[in-house]
């Protein structure tokens, strides 16, 4: 446990280099009147209002949880570092326990999200035995010795571990097939999928993709004002390519893409300069925050893997090629070439010591919490809108708002973030949009993102 002193110590270099202070709670003061109205209507009052706040702290420390041991139960599935049983594709392993089991208790099973783990295939028990002990190994792979810290924490010591962990993928085997084969068959599929990311588990996911939506909304920053600098940055969620469901790449150390793309974006773009840039990456998940903090004093080699996999049916777009291949130009002192592995884009880029001077990263829970300190000229927050129900992003908005300098900017992802009754509400309002294809695929849909941004009047 650290000390009072180093608490204080630490407190004190997050302020002094950084120019944040640490994250303070919500009061029923600082919410505009439209939220207070909103909170209100959900049954909220004044007085109500910390037990409110209260309640939802403990929401997210279980959601942080349940998102981490999602991510467990992925890498449990797919990955070939610690077994020699072939990966198993978390889709397909939700749908055929849906599909083993009886109507009845198929019926139980997705309307509570646990079940008898006698149920749970063979290959997966057996998957599971050979990562336990790896886990009980000295194995310092980065995976596993962070799964190593989580199960310490998280799930029983003994015996009772192996049947903790069945239980992890009853539940988050329910989520995936309640996404993959019954929500995306609805009438409004988009909807049904976004309704249940607003109760699952808060994902660490991240990937290369995402900062080519960054790229194109800080592109349309600059075409709107291109004398405009940008010298403070709050990052909000930037996560953790730990073992995501799709894409999954052992290959790879785990990393946190996004605030390295946005520092090269913001230099590549001519928006920021970086001996006059300062970035707060702010996560509610500290293993994100000490991952983060690591690479201050030790800058990574990023393994840039695309998570899209170029197929005769699926085609990256140029325009999303040319970017991966400029990626890191501006944070790099050389210049890697990207190479095409197995239908998958690669690179490393080496971020200098100059680049990773300009990152700092801080607790934060932005439904919650603010950051205190001189305010931001931009807030990047993607993927991160979207786990939050109306009231939560409402305060989240406003939150977000709080922290932005006069005619500062918000960039995300989140169509409910961008009508008017939000970002009115927020003080917000929509400056432009942009529709960012990234794959062709036949026979479907492109593969695409939306990005939003906003200025604050």
């Amino acid at each position: 446990m650290r000390s009072a002193f180093g608490l204080i110590l630490g407190c004190a270099l997050l302020t002094a280099v950084s120019g944040t202070q640490p994250a303070s709670s919500l009061t029923w003061n600082d919410l505009p009147p439209a939220v207070r109205d909103q909170l209100h209507a959900a049954g909220v009052s004044q007085t109500g209002f910390p037990d409110y706040l209260a309640r939802l702290h403990q929401v997210h420390a279980q959601r942080v949880r349940e998102g981490d041991l999602d991510h467990l139960v992925f890498y449990l599935l797919q990955s070939t570092h610690f077994t020699r049983q072939p990966p198993i594709e978390p889709a397909l392993s939700a749908r055929a326990l849906v599909d083993s089991l009886g109507e009845r208790e198929r019926a139980v099973y997705l309307r509570q999200g646990n079940g008898d783990v006698s149920r749970v295939a063979a290959p997966v028990r057996s998957r599971a035995r050979d990562l336990l002990r790896a886990l009980d190994s000295h194995d310092q792979d980065p995976r596993i010795v962070y799964f190593r810290q989580l199960t310490a924490v998280a799930l029983p010591r003994g015996g009772g571990r192996e049947t903790a962990v069945m239980h992890e993928y009853l539940r988050a085997m329910r989520f995936l097939y309640e996404k993959e084969f019954v929500a995306q068959r609805a009438p409004e599929a988009a909807d049904a999928v976004a309704s249940l990311y607003r109760s699952r588990g808060l994902s660490t996911d991240t990937a290369v993709e995402a900062g080519y939506l960054v790229h194109l909304g800080l592109g349309i920053l600059k075409s709107l004002e291109p004398g405009r600098r940008v010298r403070r940055v709050l990052i909000v969620g930037p996560g953790l390519d730990l073992a995501p469901r799709t894409s999954f790449v052992d290959a790879a150390p785990p990393e946190s893409y996004q605030p390295w793309a946005v520092i090269d974006a913001l230099v590549g773009l001519g928006l920021a300069r970086l001996d006059d840039l300062e970035v707060v990456a702010g996560d509610i998940n500290p293993r994100v925050i000490d991952h983060l903090r690591r690479e201050q004093s030790a800058p990574p080699a990023l393994q840039l893997v695309s998570g899209l996999q170029q197929t005769p049916q699926l085609s990256l777009e140029r325009d999303y090629r040319d970017y991966f291949g400029l990626l890191g130009n501006a944070i790099s002192a050389t210049r890697e070439p990207t190479a095409d592995v197995n239908g998958r884009l690669t690179k490393v880029v080496r971020v200098t010591a100059s680049a990773a001077r300009v990152l700092t990263a801080a607790p934060l829970d932005i439904v919650t919490d603010r950051l205190q300190g001189v305010p931001f000229d931009l807030v990047v927050a993607t993927n991160i809108l979207p786990y939050f129900d109306d009231v939560e992003l409402a305060l989240a908005t406003s939150n977000i708002a709080a922290m932005l300098s006069r005619g500062g900017s918000l960039l995300h992802n989140e169509p409910r973030a961008a009508r008017p009754d939000v970002a009115s509400a927020a003080g917000l309002p929509l400056e432009q949009s942009r529709r960012a294809p990234i794959a062709t695929v036949a026979g479907a849909p492109a593969l695409a993102d939306t990005v939003w941004l906003h200025r604050r009047d």
